[in-house]
């Protein structure tokens, strides 16, 4: 997320003022979340929001995301994908690896293990080496996932940066087999989205069928688009943009990653309806459409996809 980090917070960025910084907990907290917590995470009802509130206070002082703001550490986007239970939840169950990619607290893998992922095959990777400590602190799960599973990363970093970072060192290029990024690719320009996945997969398993895959803001109008105080400038003074797909431009930009790393792949996106995928989609796929608060123009619609080696 370097492209998005090059300098001090914005100024008023950790203002609770913003309207994504949501004050009240209200349909964030999920059945499906408050069940992890309450069962996973041993947390006593009576004690949850409170919890989370505090968390969520603390995630917020390192980095003001909207999505923080907005409790996204609640949902579980990658159980929302369309081949969550009959493709990901399997090979994990079968001994296959998993990497998340811009994890922030973790929540991902913590419901990976949840529905019976062995934890011994699950990792995890953002620029902020805090948020590590923080996940523990939320799901109270140190004993099930220690240390080892977490890397502070920054994947724009300078070739000779990334290539000797833990990613490349601890895990190495070509060894896992799934990787997600959820919610992750979208804070980039088109320039930093390809120098993003073209390192993802360097780091992807040479076996065929390994596979990328998640969400993202997309949009009906591809393009480079502005984004709203108070990211909107770099330290430079320019404007800060950021590049919506649709499934056509989104498969584009995975072809050209191919073909600089010399990767053949199968590339699927979807905007919103599952339908197009080859397997069943899960009863809670969202369908929801993106309130417009962060860009200046074009609505913005989730975008699922995978990205298979062949």
């Amino acid at each position: 997320m370097a492209k998005m980090l090059d300098g001090p917070i914005p100024v008023g960025a950790c203002s609770v003022s913003w309207p994504w910084y949501h004050h009240v907990l209200t349909n964030e907290l999920t059945p499906d979340a408050r069940k992890l917590l309450t069962t996973y995470s041993r947390i006593p009802p009576k004690d949850l929001e409170a919890h989370i509130y505090s968390i969520r206070d603390k995630a917020w002082g390192i980095f003001p995301w909207p999505c923080v703001g907005e409790f996204w550490f609640l949902s579980f986007g990658l159980a929302k994908h369309p081949l969550y239970r009959n493709m990901v939840l399997p090979r994990l169950k079968a001994g296959q690896t998993l990497l998340d990619v811009g994890t922030c607290l973790g929540q991902d893998l913590r419901k990976c293990i949840f529905d019976g992922a062995p934890a011994d095959n699950l990792f995890a990777s953002d620029l902020f080496p805090e948020y590590e400590e923080l996940a523990w602190n939320l799901f109270r799960d140190r004993d099930r996932l220690p240390p080892g599973h977490f890397f502070a990363d920054n994947i724009l970093a300078d070739n000779e940066t990334f290539t000797s970072g833990p990613l490349m060192a601890r895990l190495g290029p070509g060894q896992v087999d799934i990787i997600a990024i959820t919610m992750f690719l979208h804070l980039f320009n088109y320039e930093n989205q390809l120098k993003t996945a073209t390192r993802i997969l360097r780091l992807l398993s040479q076996k065929p069928g390994s596979i990328v895959l998640g969400s993202q803001a997309g949009s009906i109008d591809f393009g480079e688009q502005t984004l709203k105080p108070p990211f909107h400038r770099s330290v430079d003074g320019s404007r800060r943009t950021v590049y919506r797909h649709n499934p056509e431009s989104f498969e584009r930009l995975w072809k050209e990653a191919g073909k600089v790393t010399g990767i053949p792949l199968k590339v699927s996106a979807v905007l919103q309806s599952p339908t197009d995928f080859l397997f069943a989609a899960d009863s809670s796929f969202d369908y929801s459409v993106k309130k417009r608060r962060y860009l200046t123009r074009s609505e913005t619609r989730r975008l699922y996809f995978s990205v298979m080696r062949t």
